[in-house]
């Protein structure tokens, strides 16, 4: 089809031109994306910065409530790091399996 492109009267147009070009560039992006494992490592980046931002929230919210007693702040704290627990696990294993679905073992 390439061969042909530019013998009609219909690809001489401006529409015609950008939509061979677009074809080629969003070729050329997806090929870019899927080697350098944009989506695998977008996965680990989300990741990293949600578990950063979960740790600053448990030490200010333990800042913040120093004056209660017993367990209270442990367990508020425990109840939310350990379901993030799970999901940073979860998340790894999904980092895991778009890299196995690139073609790149971990």
């Amino acid at each position: 089809m390439s061969d042909e492109f530019g013998k009609r009267a219909e690809d001489q147009g401006a529409v015609a031109i950008a939509a061979v070009t677009v074809k080629a560039t969003s070729s050329t992006f997806w090929r870019w994306f899927q080697r350098y494992h944009v989506d695998a490592l977008s996965v680990l980046g989300i990741t990293l910065w949600l578990t950063v931002r979960v740790i600053e929230w448990a030490m200010d919210f333990a800042d913040t409530h120093y004056s209660e007693e017993g367990f209270q702040i442990p367990a508020i704290i425990g109840a939310v790091l350990t379901p993030w627990g799970i999901l940073q696990a979860a998340m790894a294993k999904w980092y895991m399996e778009l890299l196995a679905k690139n073609g790149k073992s971990p």
